[in-house]
């Protein structure tokens, strides 16, 4: 595939955040018919540094992942998470963000502009601008700054990405549409951002309710408001059934930790499954020589019992924890293939 060409059908991008997927090697990955992933900037830049990660050769040497492409965020959803949430010390304002690490208890500085320089040394192929993400029930005061800031950010973000030549070097960048859970802001926003020319456009914030139930309402908007052209990115969906309702909207990129964070905690998927899921650390599962999901061509499937997985599990073996997360990612690349043909 050409890079040009992503987002035209549907995928999905398991999180290395730290520059590998959790408990699996490079091949182990491949083996799920995986071809993109997203690593986090924020992380990346703390440890072990971008230009480190430079000299040793960009990220896709690094992690010797060359199977498909990169997709780096921004930085913004994690200083909001951990600053927001006083996790981590330090403050936002119209510049940036100022941060300390707890570990190192080193100051970072992070801007629209350092931002993207941070992701070229990285050498991914897809970068995000930086975006002042808020909470979904955030007051329409606070909502509208984080827009604004929104705005004026991407801005900053594409005319660095213009300087450092990003286009010519082979990559391609997308904008984060803010505005919590106020129709009129999403809109807002959708259409300023439209208005620069982003290669993409990415539904920012929470995507799931108070309930738990996906925010169609806001995701609709996103998609009437940006370019039919350019590709679509629902950042953090999440549960099958989230991909699949976020794939009829017209939303074609998907990532999320809870992939592989359930395939850790013993949450397995399964088309076979009500609800597309399976506790394998339930007592029944104990004595069962059936595979994980009949009909599934995984390693995990194709070698083992659900009874050994479940005792694996059980245990806190990390043999287990690798056998249910190539069963993960395997189940979700076949979601999306089913997708990519029916939608």
């Amino acid at each position: 595939m050409k890079l040009e060409d992503f987002g035209k059908t549907i995928t999905f991008m398991p999180d290395a955040t730290r520059g590998a997927v959790r408990f699996l090697t490079a091949d182990q990955l491949k083996s799920t018919g995986t071809k993109n992933v997203v690593v986090n900037t924020l992380h990346l830049m703390i440890h072990p540094g971008s230009e480190t990660i430079q000299k040793l050769g960009g990220i896709h040497s690094f992690m010797n992942w060359h199977e498909g492409f990169m997709l780096s965020d921004s930085g913004g959803f994690q200083v909001f998470s951990l600053l927001h949430s006083k996790k981590w010390e330090g403050k936002i304002d119209n510049n940036g963000a100022t941060f300390k690490s707890p570990r190192e208890g080193k100051k970072y500085v992070l801007t629209p502009e350092s931002s993207i320089e941070i992701q070229m040394q990285l050498g991914t192929d897809i970068l995000v601008a930086l975006d002042d993400c808020r909470d979904a029930q955030v007051d329409r005061k606070e909502a509208e700054i984080s827009v604004e800031r929104t705005l004026e950010w991407g801005r900053r973000s594409l005319e660095h990405f213009k300087k450092l030549k990003g286009h010519e070097n082979g990559k391609i960048i997308s904008a984060v549409v803010q505005g919590a859970n106020y129709l009129d802001l999403r809109e807002y926003c959708a259409k300023e951002l439209s208005k620069m020319g982003f290669d993409g456009y990415n539904f920012g914030g929470y995507v799931i309710d108070s309930d738990g139930k996906l925010v169609v309402e806001e995701m609709k908007v996103v998609i009437e408001n940006t370019p039919k052209d350019k590709f679509k990115y629902a950042m953090g969906v999440g549960k099958p059934q989230d991909i699949i309702d976020a794939a009829k909207l017209g939303y074609t990129v998907f990532d999320t930790v809870l992939v592989t964070r359930n395939a850790r905690h013993g949450t397995l998927y399964s088309f076979n499954e009500e609800n597309l899921t399976m506790r394998i650390k339930n007592a029944k599962y104990s004595n069962d020589l059936f595979p994980i999901e009949d009909g599934c061509d995984c390693e995990a499937c194709r070698n083992h019992t659900r009874a050994y997985v479940h005792h694996m599990i059980r245990i806190g073996e990390a043999t287990g924890m690798t056998l249910a997360t190539i069963h993960n990612l395997r189940f979700y690349q076949r979601l999306v293939e089913k997708l990519s043909i029916e939608v």
